[in-house]
């Protein structure tokens, strides 16, 4: 895989099926259209990655479960973080905004939480970024954003304890 006009090659011929791959796993178009962006940008950002040791299809078909995969356990993170740390701070089901007091929660803790910590926290639990947009973002690796997010856990664990032993 060299240059522009291949990585345009491969997704002309290879997106479809990397669009039906990822609408098997996931289940919905859009996530599919993010799944097929995030594979190709990837490959675009680092063509090194594929080292020819297999067909581009089989590749591609191996990424594609891969980024399906981490998106899947990327949704069930975030739900799981906004349910034990930031109950009360998540956004209204009716809508997507945030209501005044869910608002004056979440800025409270952010404005205790370390700056790194409370940048990969808005990413995440507010923008609802995936691990691989936010290293994208921060400029690390994947496994560094999911470092990240457990030192936030760790964290409102933490003032959780202290504010218990304070009463």
């Amino acid at each position: 895989m060299h240059g522009d006009h291949s990585i345009a090659d491969a997704y002309r011929r290879h997106a479809p099926a990397v669009f039906r791959r990822a609408r098997q796993i996931l289940g919905t178009e859009a996530e599919a259209r993010d799944i097929v962006q995030d594979v190709f940008l990837s490959l675009f950002e680092n063509t090194r990655q594929f080292q020819g040791k297999s067909s581009l299809t089989a590749f591609l078909y191996s990424v594609t479960t891969h980024a399906c995969l981490n998106r899947v356990r990327d949704q069930k993170n975030r739900a799981r973080l906004e349910r034990e740390h930031f109950a009360g701070a998540g956004p209204d089901e009716r809508d997507s905004r945030l209501t005044p007091e869910q608002l004056a929660i979440l800025h409270r803790t952010l404005q205790r939480m370390p700056d790194e910590l409370a940048t990969v926290a808005v990413y995440y639990l507010v923008d609802g970024l995936t691990h691989q947009e936010i290293a994208r973002l921060l400029d690390c690796s994947r496994r560094h954003v999911g470092h990240l997010l457990e030192r936030v856990e760790h964290w409102q664990e933490a003032q959780a304890r202290a504010e218990a032993e304070s009463c």
